[in-house]
C-alpha cells in the first residue's frame, strides 16, 4: 500500500476493511493498513461481509478498475470480483501453486523449506487458485530465520513486484497469464492455537523449524506437570537443536551459498529447477564448490558416530536443568531451551527460571 501510494500513478480509491477489533483491556486494535489509509486521507470502508448487497452497491458506485487483495481473510465472490473493470489481483506468500491458504511463510518454515518466494495471481473465487500473473525467482530462507523475519523480506519483493504488475495493466501492455499446476497444490490453513504446542517425539531439527514459524502467534509451548500435580504452561522464547551428544547441528544455508538478485519476472513455473541446476554446474566448475559440498555430507544430520542413548531419554523428557542449561530430550536429538516464559509471567533466562522453579532432570514436558 505505501508503494503503491509513493508511486503517485495510482488513485488510491478506498481500503476495504474488517472492522476494528478490540484487545482484552477494551483497546482498539488498528492495523497498519487502517493506520496508514487515516494517515493519508484515504477512505475506509468497515466490512464484516464483502458478500452482502450493501457492500455490492457501494463497490458498483466507486466502480474501481481493480481490486488489489492482500491478507484480507474473506474469499470474494464472482460477483464481487466483477465488480471493477479488471477483476482483482492478489499478493501470496509463495511460489505457487505450493503454500495455497492463509500461512504459506509459516507452513514453509515449519516443514524445513529452504526457498520461499511470492505469487501475483489473477483472482478467481477458489483460494489461491487463479491463473499466475508474476512470480518471483526462489528466495533463499535463512536457517535460522524466523516467519516474522521472512515474512518482513518478502514484502519488500512483493511491493515491486505489484507496482510492476499494476504498470503494465495500466499501460494495457501485455501480461502473461500462466495457469497453475493444480496437481502440484499443497495446502497452508490458517494457524490455529494448538498448533502451538511441541511434539517432543519430532526430531530436535523439526522442533526447531516449528519454533520459527511459530514466533509471532500462537508462539511455542509446552506443559509441565509439578509435584503437587498441577500444570504450568511454558511459552518457549529461544530454543536451538542439538544432537544426542549435545552438539550444534550443521545447516546448509542455502542464502549464503546462492546469491538471488533482486529483480522481478514475469511468471515461470520451473523457476526451483533452473535455480538447482545452476548450483550444480557452478559446483561442477569450482574445486571449492566440491569441498563444500563434501564437508555437507560428511557433517550433515547427527553424525557418524551414532551414540546409543540412555533408555529414560524418552521424547520431551528433562535432560539436563542446572546452572544456565535446561536441555530437553526430543525424538532424535535434543532440544536447549535458551529463554522460556510461565504462564502469567514475563520471558525470562533459563537461568532466572531455574532459580524459581523446581524442574529437575528426569521430568517430563508434555
Amino acid at each position: 500500500m505505501q508503494a503503491i501510494y509513493d508511486s503517485g500513478e495510482f488513485d488510491i480509491q478506498c481500503l476495504v476493511t474488517n472492522p476494528i477489533r478490540y484487545d482484552k483491556l477494551n483497546r482498539p486494535i488498528i492495523t497498519p493498513a487502517r493506520r496508514f489509509a487515516e494517515e493519508h486521507h484515504i477512505a475506509v470502508s468497515e466490512k464484516e461481509d464483502v458478500h452482502s448487497l450493501e457492500f455490492f452497491d457501494f463497490l458498483y458506485l466507486m466502480r474501481p478498475d481493480i481490486l488489489f487483495v492482500c491478507d484480507f481473510g474473506q474469499i470474494l465472490s464472482k460477483r464481487v470480483l466483477s465488480g471493477s473493470l479488471l477483476g482483482g489481483i492478489n499478493l501470496h506468500g509463495s511460489l505457487l501453486p505450493k503454500y495455497r491458504g492463509a500461512a504459506p511463510v509459516h507452513r514453509a518454515i515449519m516443514n524445513g523449506e529452504v526457498f520461499s518466494g511470492i505469487s501475483i495471481i489473477h483472482m478467481t473465487p477458489q483460494i489461491d487458485a487463479g491463473p499466475v500473473i508474476a512470480q518471483s525467482p526462489p528466495i533463499p530462507i535463512h536457517p535460522f530465520e524466523t516467519a516474522e523475519e521472512l515474512e518482513e523480506r518478502l514484502a519488500h519483493f512483493g511491493a515491486e513486484l505489484v507496482l510492476k504488475t499494476l504498470r503494465k495493466m495500466a499501460k494495457n501492455e501485455p501480461v502473461r497469464i500462466i495457469e497453475q499446476f493444480h496437481e502440484l497444490a499443497s495446502k497452508a490453513p490458517r494457524l490455529k492455537k494448538e498448533d502451538g504446542l511441541v511434539n517432543w517425539s519430532n526430531s530436535s531439527r523439526v522442533i526447531f523449524n516449528h519454533y520459527r514459524a511459530m514466533t509471532v502467534w500462537p508462539k511455542t509451548y509446552t506443559d509441565w506437570t509439578r509435584k503437587d500435580g498441577t500444570k504450568l504452561r511454558l511459552i518457549l522464547g529461544a530454543i536451538f537443536p542439538l544432537d544426542d551428544s549435545f552438539r550444534e547441528l550443521f545447516y546448509e544455508n542455502y542464502s549464503d551459498s546462492i546469491f538471488v538478485k533482486p529483480m522481478l519476472i514475469d511468471a515461470k513455473m520451473d523457476n526451483l529447477a533452473v535455480l538447482r541446476a545452476r548450483l550444480k554446474d557452478k559446483n561442477k566448475d569450482e574445486d571449492k564448490g566440491k569441498d563444500n559440498l563434501r564437508n555437507i555430507s560428511e557433517h550433515s544430520h547427527f553424525s557418524h558416530q551414532h551414540l546409543k542413548r540412555p533408555s529414560w531419554w524418552k521424547p520431551g523428557t528433562v535432560i539436563r536443568a542446572d546452572g544456565r542449561d535446561l536441555i530437553i530430550a526430543a525424538g532424535e536429538g535434543v532440544v536447549q531451551i535458551l529463554k522460556i516464559q510461565p504462564a502469567g509471567k514475563k520471558m525470562m533466562d533459563v537461568r532466572d527460571f531455574l532459580l524459581g522453579y523446581p524442574i529437575k532432570s528426569g521430568d517430563q514436558l508434555e
